[in-house]
């Protein structure tokens, strides 16, 4: 397990223990503030090791 990070291009660092992980903050945040559904294959292209 490594963590990860996804930058939200409105700037947002989201982080999280490994990739199941840092998928869910990015599609809780997208919903939450950006009111958008992120889909899994979306949020893992934009996840990076911490």
């Amino acid at each position: 397990m490594s963590a990860q990070t996804i930058e939200c291009p409105c700037g947002t660092v989201l982080r999280g223990a490994d990739v199941a992980a840092v998928i869910r903050q990015a599609q809780l945040h997208a919903k939450s503030v950006h009111d958008m559904d992120l889909s899994d294959d979306d949020a893992r292209s934009m996840a990076r090791p911490a």
